[in-house]
C-alpha cells in the first residue's frame, strides 16, 4: 500500500472530527449572513457598539490584571526563596478550581443587597482577572524556570542593576509566555457569561444568552443572536490567531549546559510582602469562596438541597465523562494525524479543531440548535436530550484535550512506530503497542481537564440540558440568581471538590 493510500484513512477520520467541531460555528455564520438587513441594521444602531466597547474593555482589563499577577507570582516563586514557597505555588494556582460565576455571586452575597458591585465593569474585570490569573502564573512560572542566567551575568558585568536586568532582559525573554497569557485571558473574557451576568455587565455573551432564553420569537431570536455571534467571532478570531502564533515562538534560552537562575533569599520584611501578595490574590477568591460556602452549608438545614445537589452531580458527572471521553478520542485522532501525516491539509487540522477557544458557550449552544433543528433525523432523535449538550461540550473543550494530547505525542516520535513496523507490526498494532503506552498519561490528563471544564460550564448547560434535568452549574445559577445562597452551597462545594484534580495536574505539568 502506498504512503498516500495509508494517509487517507487517518486524514478522513481527522477530517470528520474537525468538520463536526466547526459545524456549529459554520451554522452560526451562515445564519448571520442570511439574516435580514433590518435585523443587522437595528442591532448595529442600538446594541453592537456599546457591546463592543464593554467586551473589549473587559478583555483588555482582565488580561492585563491576570498577566500582572502571573508575572509577579512567577517572579516570586522562581527568582526568590522563602519558607513555604511550594504552598505559595499551590495557593496562587487555586483560583482555577473556582468558576468565576461562583466568585461573582459570593462577592454579591458578601456585600449584601443592593451591592455597589452590580453593574460595575471594574468588578467584572477584577473577578475574571483574579480567577484566570493562575493560567498566566503557571505559564510564566514554567517559562521563567527555563531561562538561562548567562545573559543576566553578562549584563551584570556591564553595570546593569538587578532591576534593569529584570525589565530589559527577563521580561522581554518571556514575551511568548505573557503574550499567550494575554490572549488566553482575553478569549476567556470574551466568552464569559456567568460572572458578567451575575454582576450585570452587558457583553456579547450575556446579550446572546438572554436573547435565546427570553425572546419568545425564536426565529427573530436566532437571527439576532447569529448576528451578535458573528461580531463576537470577528473580535475573537484575531486574538486566537495571535495566541496560536505565540505558542510556536521560542524562549530566549541557551543550548548546552543551562545555568538556571539562583533564587535570592528574601529578608523577613520581604517574606511578609510575599505572603501579603499571595493573600491579596487568594483572599478575594479561594479563601472567600471556601469560607462562605462552608459557612452557608453550616447555616443550611434542608436535606432536600443535598439530594438535589447529588442528583445534579450524577447528571453532570455522567455527561461530563461522556464529553471528556469523546473529546480525548477526537483529540487523539486529530493530533496523531497532524503529527504523522505531512501536508497542508493535516497542518490545518489542529487550528480548525481548536476553534472552541473562540466559541463562547451561548454561541456553541446556538450553533448546535441550528444544526440539530435543521436536520430532520437529528431533530426527531436527539433534540431535547443530553446528547446535544454533550456534543456542545466536546466542541467547546476539544482544544484543551488537543493541547495535552499533542504534548504527549511529542514524546512519541513517528520513528518509534516505523521501527515497530519494520519488526512486523502493522500500523494499528504499532500505534497500540508503542505510542499509546507513551501517551496514556497525557490522555488521562486531557480527560481530567475536559471533565472538570464540562462540570463547570454554565451557559450551554442552561440552554441545552434536558427539560427538568439538573447540573451542578445550573443548580448554582438557579439558586444564586434568586439570592438563595445557602441552598446553592452544597452544589458549589461539590463543584469545587471535583475541580481540584485538574488544578493539581496543571501545577504538576508546569
Amino acid at each position: 500500500m502506498t504512503q498516500r493510500a495509508q494517509s487517507r484513512a487517518p486524514l478522513g477520520a481527522a477530517g470528520l472530527v474537525t468538520a463536526a467541531v466547526t459545524l456549529p460555528a459554520a451554522a452560526v455564520v451562515l445564519r448571520a449572513l442570511g439574516a435580514g438587513g433590518s435585523t443587522a441594521s437595528d442591532l448595529f444602531s442600538t446594541r453592537v457598539l456599546p457591546l463592543v466597547a464593554t467586551t473589549v474593555g473587559l478583555a483588555v482589563g482582565a488580561s492585563l490584571l491576570a498577566v500582572a499577577i502571573g508575572l509577579a507570582g512567577a517572579t516570586l516563586v522562581v527568582r526568590r526563596s522563602f519558607p513555604g514557597r511550594a504552598l505559595a505555588v499551590a495557593l496562587l494556582a487555586s483560583p482555577l478550581a473556582l468558576p468565576p460565576y461562583l466568585v461573582a455571586h459570593l462577592w454579591l452575597e458578601t456585600t449584601g443587597p443592593g451591592s455597589p458591585l452590580h453593574g460595575q465593569l471594574l468588578a467584572s474585570i477584577a473577578v475574571i482577572g483574579l480567577s484566570t490569573s493562575p493560567l498566566c502564573f503557571l505559564v510564566l512560572r514554567a517559562a521563567m524556570g527555563r531561562l538561562d542566567r548567562t545573559h543576566e551575568d553578562a549584563a551584570a558585568t556591564l553595570g546593569l542593576s538587578p532591576r534593569q536586568r529584570y525589565w530589559h532582559l527577563v521580561v522581554p525573554s518571556l514575551k511568548p509566555a505573557w503574550l499567550a497569557g494575554l490572549c488566553l485571558v482575553s478569549l476567556y473574557a470574551c466568552a464569559d457569561f456567568g460572572a458578567v451576568s451575575a454582576l450585570g455587565t452587558r457583553t456579547f455573551t450575556r446579550e446572546i444568552f438572554f436573547q435565546m432564553d427570553l425572546n419568545l420569537n425564536r426565529q427573530a431570536a436566532r437571527e439576532a443572536t447569529s448576528v451578535l455571534s458573528l461580531v463576537l467571532l470577528a473580535l475573537a478570531v484575531p486574538i486566537f490567531a495571535v495566541q496560536r502564533r505565540s505558542r510556536t515562538a521560542r524562549y530566549d534560552t541557551v543550548r548546552g549546559s543551562r545555568r538556571p537562575v539562583r533564587p535570592v533569599p528574601l529578608s523577613p520584611a520581604g517574606q511578609v510582602g510575599a505572603w501579603a501578595f499571595v493573600v491579596a490574590v487568594v483572599g478575594p477568591t479561594t479563601f472567600l469562596v471556601l469560607g462562605r460556602v462552608l459557612a452557608l452549608i453550616g447555616a443550611s438545614e434542608e436535606p432536600r438541597v443535598w439530594a438535589r445537589a447529588f442528583e445534579a452531580l450524577l447528571n453532570s458527572a455522567l455527561w461530563a465523562a461522556a464529553a471528556a471521553t469523546l473529546a480525548v478520542l477526537g483529540a487523539l485522532v486529530v493530533a496523531w494525524t497532524a503529527s504523522r501525516v505531512r501536508g497542508r491539509t493535516s497542518d490545518a487540522l489542529v487550528p480548525l479543531a481548536s476553534l472552541g477557544f473562540v466559541l463562547p458557550g451561548p454561541v456553541v449552544a446556538l450553533g448546535a440548535l441550528i444544526v440539530v433543528t435543521g436536520i430532520a433525523p437529528l431533530k426527531a432523535t436527539v433534540y431535547g436530550t443530553a446528547f446535544v449538550l454533550i456534543g456542545a461540550w466536546v466542541v467547546r473543550f476539544l482544544p484543551e484535550a488537543l493541547q495535552a494530547v499533542s504534548a504527549g505525542l511529542e514524546q512519541a516520535p513517528r520513528q518509534l512506530e516505523e521501527a515497530a513496523q519494520t519488526l512486523g507490526a502493522n500500523r494499528v498494532r504499532a500505534v497500540i503497542r508503542v505510542t499509546l503506552p507513551i501517551v496514556v498519561g497525557s490522555l488521562a490528563t486531557a480527560w481530567v481537564f475536559v471533565f472538570s471544564a464540562s462540570l463547570r460550564e454554565l451557559p450551554a448547560a442552561l440552554l441545552l440540558k434536558p427539560l427538568g434535568a439538573r447540573t451542578l452549574s445550573s443548580e448554582i445559577w438557579s439558586f444564586a440568581k434568586d439570592s438563595f445562597y445557602a441552598d446553592m452551597a452544597p452544589s458549589a462545594l461539590l463543584l469545587i471538590l471535583f475541580g481540584i484534580p485538574a488544578v493539581a495536574l496543571l501545577v504538576r505539568r508546569h
